[in-house]
């Protein structure tokens, strides 16, 4: 137990410590020194304890009683005291009160002593994090319900109860029990802490090289599905740049996540609109998600979409789609809108949306887009063909193959 004080306050206290006028403020190392010190304290009480926390015991229903209340007001005070073996004491006598030593930790918190603050600030963090994770550990053992946990019970509405569902959402918890909280509280506070998580992910992934999480990932989908959540366009890029990630692919291939994953992934691919679907879309086309069919149906009958959008609308049917969406793919059969133009050999191609719309076309019913005059047209697995490949290098040939499609059409229910 000793040790465990001497990690939670590595310098002597002052007499001078006792007047806020003199205090001396550590310097920014030993500061972080400190926070350093503390992480390791939770863990390196658990051990010293021999893992049999009486903190745990107290938080498991007992109540502190008047006599706790007491007890544990006395201790706050004792960690100002002038010797240091006095402070080491109350502080670890009141970690292993846990919960019902709260209210005065609490209040603690804002007292005129400034190592009282300090200590006290300290003690309900390991507090906290103790009780956080002996709620983890009971609900991962199916000892509670966990309705204790922030977001459990939306979550529960939505994907069920089972040994995978509570295991993906223990996951969550801990990489992102902030953002849950939020979700708890309501939806005015989400899209604040979502945009502020993804940022700082994305500055990891930059800076550090740090992979993302799955449970930051699943716990950002189940955010950012909520009834009146609108995270806005930059953390929506964000939620789509980390579906991409290695976590989140190999969540999408275990037998154990899948379900939960392509669920989340469903909700957040029908909802999203705009250049954000058209990103959505992607993810629908390379996991195979016929949800897919839904931002592309909507986007393609929006005429004013951007042509870039509209172009993956087309690829996402073609991929998603089948014969009974001919009719909606051949209402762009009359878009000259450009798409690209690039440079092959000295020869001059451009691609308009009309030519993806005819290969999709074609795709849907069961041709060749090759027999047709696309002979450059590239296939490839998760987004069908390549768009640069479908164009066509005068308007002679576009014609060739759009007069070719049309005398199929008229012939394709002809007797064989």
């Amino acid at each position: 137990m000793n040790n465990t004080a001497v990690l939670l306050s590595p310098w002597p206290k002052k007499r001078s410590q006792t007047s806020e006028g003199s205090a001396k403020r550590p310097s920014p190392t030993v500061q972080a020194c400190v926070r350093i010190f503390f992480a390791v304290a939770i863990f390196g009480y658990a051990l010293l304890a021999g893992g049999e926390f009486r903190a745990a015991r107290a938080q498991d229903g007992q109540p502190g009683g008047a006599g706790g209340s007491s007890e544990a007001a006395s201790l706050v005070e004792q960690l100002g005291g002038e010797e240091f073996s006095v402070r080491e004491r109350a502080t670890t006598r009141l970690i292993e009160m846990g919960l019902a030593a709260k209210q005065a930790v609490e209040a603690g918190r804002t007292h005129p002593d400034r190592e009282i603050r300090y200590r006290c600030e300290r003690i309900f963090q390991i507090v906290g994090e103790l009780d956080f994770q002996r709620r983890l550990t009971a609900f991962t053992s199916g000892r509670s319900d966990g309705l204790d946990l922030p977001a459990w019970r939306r979550f529960r509405e939505r994907y069920g109860d089972d040994g995978e569902t509570r295991s993906l959402f223990v996951e969550m918890q801990k990489a992102e029990s902030e953002l849950l909280q939020a979700v708890e509280n309501g939806p005015q506070g989400v899209a604040r802490v979502a945009e502020t998580r993804t940022t700082q992910l994305q500055h990891l992934q930059r800076r550090a090289g740090e992979a993302t999480s799955l449970g930051s990932v699943a716990a950002l989908l189940f955010a950012a599905v909520g009834d009146e959540v609108n995270l806005g366009l930059q953390p929506s890029f964000a939620l789509v740049n980390l579906c991409s990630q290695p976590s989140f692919i190999q969540g999408m291939s275990d037998p154990a996540k899948n379900k939960v994953l392509r669920k989340m992934l469903s909700q957040w691919i029908m909802q999203s609109e705009g250049a954000v679907a058209q990103q959505s879309m992607f993810l629908a086309m390379r996991h195979d998600m016929k949800e897919g069919l839904i931002p592309a149906t909507r986007i393609l009958r929006n005429p004013g979409e951007q042509p870039f959008v509209r172009q993956t609308a087309l690829m996402t049917v073609a991929k998603l789609g089948d014969a009974s969406h001919v009719d909606l793919l051949e209402s762009a059969l009359d878009d000259a809108t450009r798409i690209s133009s690039h440079r092959i050999d000295n020869v001059q191609y451009e691609t308009q949306l009309r030519d993806v719309a005819l290969a999709a076309v074609l795709l849907l019913k069961k041709q060749d887009p090759k027999t047709f005059g696309f002979e450059r047209i590239q296939f490839n697995e998760s987004n069908v063909f390549n768009y640069g490949t479908v164009g066509f290098e005068n308007e002679d040939k576009r014609k060739l193959a759009f007069d070719k499609y049309r005398e199929f059409k008229a012939h394709e229910n002809d007797p064989r």
